[in-house]
């Protein structure tokens, strides 16, 4: 029986099932969680869930304690055009529509300034994926955005605009 002390996950693994209580008791005396134990925790209802949450709670308060930091940035879309079609984003275009656009770098530039300029301190690059957009695009937009705000931290670019 697990019972810790006041505000520990004590109370809410004593009433998880006995695998989930073994993985998190685990998880706890600083063990890996295996593949396997991970899905079984993927699947946590009711009580299992509880404790889960209360377990990754103690856990994210052993490591950074109750400090809270955060980002300010600014998202700027260059583009909606994509050859995906999917429905990750509402706004995409197909190259072949009218309502696609393509931001010019010195106005990407300028929207980071701007955010800067309001206390940002990184600009998320993202977009579609065009059909025809030529791969130093991505080098020029980065090397335009670094030179002209070299404090700004810039997040771009998914796995697949790469």
């Amino acid at each position: 029986m697990n019972t810790g002390d006041a505000g520990s996950p004590g109370a809410a693994l004593d009433r998880a099932s006995r695998d989930v209580r073994r993985i998190l008791d685990g998880a706890l005396a600083g063990g890996e969680v295996s593949v396997a134990d991970g899905h079984l925790l993927a699947r946590a209802a009711g009580r299992d869930l509880l404790a889960l949450g209360v377990t990754a709670d103690e856990l994210r308060r052993r490591q950074v304690g109750d400090t809270v930091t955060f980002v300010v940035n600014r998202n700027v879309n260059f583009t909606n055009v994509c050859i995906k079609h999917c429905t990750f984003c509402a706004f995409s275009r197909d190259h072949r529509e009218e309502e696609g656009y393509l931001l010019p770098v010195e106005e990407i530039v300028r929207r980071a300034r701007e955010a800067a300029e309001l206390g940002a301190s990184e600009v998320c690059i993202q977009a579609g994926l065009p059909p025809k957009l030529d791969g130093r695009f991505y080098i020029d937009l980065t090397r335009a955005i670094h030179t002209a705000l070299p404090a700004l931290h810039i997040h771009a670019f998914s796995p697949e605009e790469v």
